[in-house]
């Protein structure tokens, strides 16, 4: 599917954070209401996930854009992807909903999930315009911040650029 210009194929951070959004809200039972990506502003709903990515590097060497186009392009890209769940801290340290939470995320970005590919409901593809190639889970950080409980889960990721969603 082609991107409808330069400027969306090229949003890398919104379409990989709204894709996201979509299929965590599947994969943990949770209002899309209550996912939250990195430009959006909200009072704080709880439990909640905050998505954010990250673009590192582009792959080297460019390639051609597509079979049809000679024109070089970076194509593939890096960066990483962070999923912060953030519930109430139980009074008596269980924590059993953010455990579950957590757990479901994991879940969800398993490297064999149909997380990036399609949206279960509607049979359509949550990111039209790219293929991710890696997604490595890359460390998990947990903190109690007064009455929030806080894990921080990032993941690696490598994606490319589809040769048919370059812009006419």
């Amino acid at each position: 599917m082609a991107a409808p210009d330069l400027e969306t194929l090229l949003d890398f951070e919104t379409n990989i954070e709204s894709a996201a959004e979509t299929f965590l809200s599947t994969d943990t039972g949770l209002a899309t209401s209550s996912i939250f990506v990195q430009l959006d502003e909200s009072d704080l709903v709880l439990p909640r996930l905050s998505v954010m990515f990250e673009l590192g590097e582009a792959d080297d060497p460019p390639d051609e854009r597509s079979s049809t186009s000679p024109v070089l392009a970076y194509r593939k890209y890096n960066g990483t992807l962070t999923v912060r769940v953030v519930t109430r801290a139980s009074l008596d340290g269980s924590n059993s909903d953010h455990r579950s939470y957590r757990a479901k995320v994991r879940k969800s970005l398993l490297i064999n999930a149909t997380n990036f590919d399609t949206e279960v409901s509607t049979g359509v593809s949550v990111l039209p315009y790219y293929d991710v190639k890696y997604l490595r889970p890359s460390g998990t950080q947990f903190d109690i911040d007064g009455d929030l409980a806080i894990s921080t889960l990032s993941y690696e990721v490598r994606f490319a650029i589809r040769n048919d969603a370059w812009p006419i």
